[in-house]
Formats: C-alpha cells, sequence, structure tokens
C-alpha cells in the first residue's frame, strides 16, 4: 500500500518525506485544484522531486482543474516542465487536458482526479480505455463499491483522511455562481462551511467532519486498495506529518492506532472525524465545523509533531569499501540502494609515524550524520606502512555520500519522451436553427410536444409505454451500477435509443450498449479539445454553464454543441442533506432541495433566463431544465424573449469565473 501525503509547500513535503511516506502529491503555479496552496514553482518542483526521489518516494503533480482553449499551450508547457522535473504522474480531471498531456509526454502516467465523479466499477473500466492508469473514486462510496473499484485491477487511489466536499467532486458550482469563484478551477470559496437555516436559527447545515479511516485501514487493504490519499494540501507542515505518521504505523502494523486518532484530532479537527460514508452509517452525525476547542487543542501538540521531521530520515544502509595501496589514489565504493558510488582521493604518502589503520577508516566512514544513509559493512584493503589523513577520509565520505545521492535520485527519477505536438480539434457547421430539449421531473409533463427532445429521469420510463422523442437521463449519484445497468437494459428493450451522460460514472454504465450517449454539462466541458476526444463516444454535448457566452461560442466541435438556457441550475449534487425543502443562507437566498432516493441537489436562488442571449452561443440546441411552464418557457425561447430582474439571473455567460 502506498501512502500517499499532500504538500503545499517545501516544508510539509519535507515532513511528508520524513515520516515515511511513499508518495506525495503537490500542485504546481498554474491548473491545481488548491490554487490557494503555497505550491510549487518549475524550481521549487525539481528541488521537490529531487528530494522524493532521493527518499525513493514517488512525485505526482495535480493538474486537475479544467482549462479554456486560451490555456491549451500553457498546459501543454507545464506537461513538459512536469516531465522534465521527473514527475511521476499527472492528477488530471480535464479529459481535453488528458488529451494534451497524452499528446505532449505519452509515457507519462496519467491519474484520473476524483472531480471525474467516477463512482463505479465500470466508470473505472472506461476511464482506463481513456489512458488513464489509476483512478481516485469519489468519496461518498462504501466499502462494497470501492471493493468492487478495485476488483477491476485498475490501480485504486482512496482518500482515507482530510477535508470532504460536501458535494459530489466536479460537480459544486455553488461558489462559481454565488461568487464567480469556481471549484472546478481550484478556487473554491467553501460555501458549505457557511451557515444556513431550514428553520429558525442559523447552522453549519452543509460542513461536514474530517474523514478518517485509520480504523479501516485493514478492511481497504483486504478490499486491494492500491494507495492511502491524505487530503491536506492547505493544511500546516505539522498535520502532514501526523497524518502520513498515523497511516504508516496502521499499515505497518505497529503503534496505537487510538492514540494515533487522538493526536491526529487534536492537530486538525471539525468537531472529530467520521467515516460515515464508508460504513453507509450518513445522517446528522457526520456533520461538524471547527470550534475554539478545536483550535486549542493544537497549541500544546504542535512542537512535539515539528521535532518528528526535524531530521533528516534514513533510508539506506550503506556498505563501503575502501582501498589504500602505494603508488595509487586512495579508492572508496560507497554500495547504497542499489547504486554503487565509486570515489577517489588523494595517493597516500609513506607513514612518518603512525600508519592508517582499519579503524580510522571505521571511524571516518561511519560519521554519516543528517545523510539519507546508516553503516553497513565496512571493508578496507590497506598496504603497509601509508598515511592518510582524517581530513581527507572526510572530504571521500563527502563526495560519496553526494555521488550516491544523486546517483539513486537518477535511478528513481523517470526519463520521458516530449513532444512540441498538440491534439487536432474538430470543427463543423453550425445548425442556423437552434432546437430546443427540455427536461421534465413529473409524469404529467411525458405527453408534452413543445419541445424538439424530453430528457426523462431514467426511473419514470421504466413503467408505462414507450415515449417518442425522450431520451433518459440517469441518477447523478450510482449506488447500485448493477441494478442500473439492468434498468439500461430494460429501456433498451422497450426501444430507447438516446440517453444523457451528466457524469463520468454514466459513460461507464453506458459504455458497450448500443445506444447514442449525449454529454449533459455536468461533464464539465470547457475547451474543443475535450470535445475532440469524445467525439466518437458522444453524439452531441450541452457545454459547461461555467464558460462565458464567448467561450462557448468559440469552442470547436465534431459534434453539435448545446448550452443550458433556462431553469434553476444544479449547485450541489449530496448524499447527506438535511431533511428539509430547502436551505436559507445569511442574505437571505433561498436555495430549493430536489430530493431523490440516494442523493439530492441544491439547486440555485435565483432562475437561469438567457433565452434572449441564444444566438449568440453559436449553439446547435438550447437545454432547459425542470419548470413550472414549459409550454410557456419553450414560447418564450422561440420569440428569444428573457425574463430578468429579482428571482433571475445570467448565470456566469457574462461575468464568467475567476
Amino acid at each position: 500500500m502506498e501512502i500517499l501525503a499532500p504538500a503545499g509547500s517545501m516544508e510539509s513535503l519535507t515532513a511528508a518525506v520524513r515520516c515515511g511516506a511513499d508518495a506525495v502529491y503537490i500542485g504546481g503555479s498554474r491548473f491545481s485544484a488548491r490554487a490557494a496552496a503555497a505550491n510549487f514553482d518549475t524550481v521549487q518542483m525539481r528541488e521537490a522531486a529531487r528530494l522524493c526521489h532521493l527518499h525513493g518516494v514517488k512525485l505526482y503533480r495535480a493538474m486537475n482543474t479544467v482549462i479554456t482553449d486560451r490555456e491549451a499551450d500553457e498546459f501543454a508547457e507545464e506537461v513538459r516542465l512536469s516531465a522534465e522535473a521527473g514527475i511521476d504522474g499527472i492528477i488530471i480531471q480535464d479529459i481535453g487536458a488528458a488529451a494534451i498531456a497524452a499528446k505532449v509526454c505519452p509515457d507519462m502516467p496519467l491519474h484520473a482526479s476524483t472531480q471525474m465523479t467516477i463512482q463505479t466499477a465500470k466508470s473505472v473500466i472506461f476511464a482506463n480505455k481513456l489512458g488513464f492508469v489509476r483512478t481516485v473514486p469519489a468519496r461518498e462510496l462504501d466499502l462494497a463499491a470501492i471493493t468492487e473499484i478495485c476488483d477491476t485491477g485498475v490501480e485504486t487511489e482512496v482518500f482515507v483522511h482530510g477535508a470532504q466536499c460536501m458535494c459530489l467532486s466536479g460537480q459544486c458550482y455553488m461558489s462559481a455562481m454565488i461568487g464567480s469563484r469556481s471549484a472546478n478551477r481550484g478556487r473554491c470559496a467553501q460555501c458549505c462551511r457557511l451557515p444556513f437555516r431550514t428553520g429558525k436559527g442559523m447552522e453549519h447545515l452543509l460542513s461536514l467532519k474530517d474523514m478518517s479511516l485509520l480504523r479501516h485501514v485493514d478492511e481497504l487493504a483486504a478490499a486491494g486498495a492500491a494507495s492511502f490519499k491524505i487530503e491536506g494540501r492547505m493544511k500546516r507542515p505539522e498535520y502532514v506529518a501526523a497524518a502520513v505518521t498515523a497511516f504508516r504505523n496502521a499499515a505497518d502494523h505497529r503503534g496505537d492506532r487510538e492514540k494515533d486518532i487522538q493526536i491526529l484530532q487534536s492537530v486538525f479537527s471539525r468537531s472529530g472525524f467520521t467515516d460515515g460514508y464508508l460504513t453507509g452509517k450518513t445522517g446528522r452525525e457526520m456533520f461538524g465545523f471547527r470550534t475554539y476547542e478545536d483550535v486549542k487543542a493544537a497549541e500544546s501538540i504542535l512542537p512535539s509533531i515539528r521535532e518528528s521531521y526535524r531530521r533528516e530520515r534514513k533510508e539506506y544502509s550503506a556498505d563501503i569499501s575502501v582501498t589504500v595501496r602505494e603508488g595509487e589514489p586512495v579508492k572508496a565504493e560507497f554500495t547504497a540502494g542499489g547504486i554503487t558510488a565509486c570515489v577517489t582521493g588523494k595517493t597516500p604518502e609513506r607513514a612518518v609515524s603512525r600508519a592508517v589503520s582499519h579503524g580510522d577508516i571505521e571511524k571516518a566512514f561511519a560519521k554519516l550524520g543528517d545523510t539519507v544513509y546508516t553503516v553497513g559493512e565496512i571493508i578496507s584493503d590497506i598496504d603497509e606502512g601509508l598515511a592518510v589523513s582524517a581530513a581527507e577520509f572526510n572530504a571521500i565520505r563527502r563526495e560519496a555520500c553526494e555521488m550516491a545521492d544523486s546517483l539513486i535520485i537518477g535511478k528513481n527519477t523517470p526519463r520521458y519522451e516530449v513532444t512540441e505536438d498538440m491534439p487536432e480539434v474538430y470543427d463543423r457547421q453550425r445548425s442556423r436553427e437552434v432546437s430546443v430539449r427540455l427536461r421534465i421531473d413529473r409524469r404529467s409533463q411525458l405527453s408534452l410536444d413543445c419541445a424538439d427532445m424530453l430528457i426523462v429521469p431514467h426511473e419514470m420510463l421504466l413503467e408505462g409505454g414507450f415515449v417518442h422523442g425522450a431520451a433518459v437521463s440517469l441518477p447523478a449519484i450510482v449506488t447500485d451500477e448493477k441494478r442500473l445497468t439492468a434498468d439500461v437494459e430494460r429501456l433498451v428493450d422497450k426501444g430507447y435509443r438516446d440517453f444523457y451522460a451528466d457524469n463520468f460514472t454514466h459513460l461507464g454504465v453506458l459504455d458497450g450498449f448500443d445506444v447514442r450517449i449525449h454529454g449533459g454539462s455536468g461533464l464539465n466541458i470547457t475547451n474543443s479539445y475535450a470535445l475532440a476526444a469524445f467525439r466518437d463516444i458522444l453524439t452531441d454535448v450541452t457545454v459547461s454553464f461555467e464558460l462565458t457566452a464567448a467561450q462557448a461560442a468559440a469552442l470547436k466541435s465534431p459534434v453539435p454543441v448545446g448550452v443550458v438556457v433556462y431553469g434553476r441550475l444544479p449547485l450541489m449534487t449530496v448524499r447527506n442533506v438535511p431533511s428539509a425543502d430547502s436551505l436559507t443562507d445569511r442574505t437571505g437566498r433561498v436555495f430549493p432541495i430536489e430530493r431523490h432516493k440516494d442523493y439530492a441537489v441544491i439547486r440555485n436562488c435565483d432562475i437561469l433566463d438567457v433565452m434572449s442571449m441564444t444566438d449568440r452561443f453559436n449553439a446547435d440546441f438550447a437545454e432547459i431544465l425542470p419548470c413550472d411552464d414549459p409550454e410557456g418557457v419553450i414560447s418564450r425561447f422561440r420569440s428569444r424573449i428573457s425574463q430578468s430582474g429579482r428571482g433571475f439571473t445570467n448565470g456566469l455567460y457574462k461575468r464568467g469565473i475567476i
């Protein structure tokens, strides 16, 4: 099992390595989902790679934000710089970014970020087909779902400790809609940590406790998890040190887990920890927030934690062979970590008073101090009557250590083929007429004939007769893939051939069926490279509503492109939410809650209405979200009439996101 640690700074990375991490993940100055962390520039990234590889630790770079066409060349250059620095793999969310990375550096390992909303075994297999060698599934999964994913044989990286998003990762738009700070761009304002109310009092109704699965390490290992991932690139070094130590102890079956949990809780918690998603025990007990007592608990324990990573970690036993022969330079062979460093010094002189001995060599070469080496076997071959100064031996030892460092780093640093190539993008003639698609959420709307296509929840179509012109939408959170797959088979048998994929999990479920797959806005398509990558998979795509109208219009696409023009946009898709019909924030804004069997969707307080802007998008079709008067809305759409004022919004199509 790999213990994978976060690092938002060089001190945190040092703490992770010295406390026993097997791998560390960092962000660069751009394209990191933790843009507010200190992160690493190019020079620091090289330094980080050298430190990690000296210790035999892997270094991954998170480049897990969505990108725009204007950023594609810069993203490609950052991939090149990562390859040159010796990064061991890149964590990616955007399928267009993945296509760029694969073209620029074909042998760079790609890891599918949790932002890709991977929830099931089939979605893991689908991601693997697209070139991802490792997946980081959603944090909302229970042990059975994680086990099924691990059974695919694809490397699985499981979050085991740290903060949890209230929303299914990759599907949170609350920060973007409220303050233009997009979570998909690494700028989340953590709206879920703010107080809301369902009744009279304000409470932290969306603030989850941090996850800690330390008590479940053995179960996750038995399930086949390849990597135990600790969240926290914005946390202090002491947090990183404590978390790595605790999970290192657990993985190595040593120490006291309950004591380690107490230490972790003292360093950082929100009224304690939760394992609710893994164990299936969701509910109010999963929620918590940072209290004054939580903050005070850290003060007394931080100094002792700093001490745990103050000194260099000893990684290798070094066998040393020293030859002292008359008329030849002193020679030392330093063997450690699978390499041998050969160093020569000055030619020894004849001894005047005292000849060099084996004890002199042992004394000099045992001084390995603050290096990664401990002394193994020391062998000497000495001609009689020769003299070598202690200073000379010390100089040879220092040079041998430096050479061994360099050789070990070189041995552990990957070498990549790097190109100047970029993926092709494709464009097609857009339709002059913009068709309209309507999402419905009630059976009474199944007979509507005012839209060119109805998008209907799959459970609504399982019973009753065939509905002409209907496309099937799937549940946003998939808790039973086998059952959903069986439902899709039934719908295909009934004659349905159009299915919506609103996230990556849906693509996995639908893979292999002879159907037309329409990409929903939840796929977060923001660039032409993603559209090109999906050209043989998707029939058409509704692009991200986090784009501006100008950005959407400028996209090059081989398939028809649509935009959402009306309705209450989804802000959060959640597994665990208060039992209420709405949430009210501190400003009095009311956010409706749409409930489903296994999850809920928190929708925007205002209704998106950009129907008068439709022609500015250069779109082939427009999508209207569930509403009370669909016929009236579609009539206004065909006349390009928007409503404005209180209760309505242009969304992000004009103001954009950070």
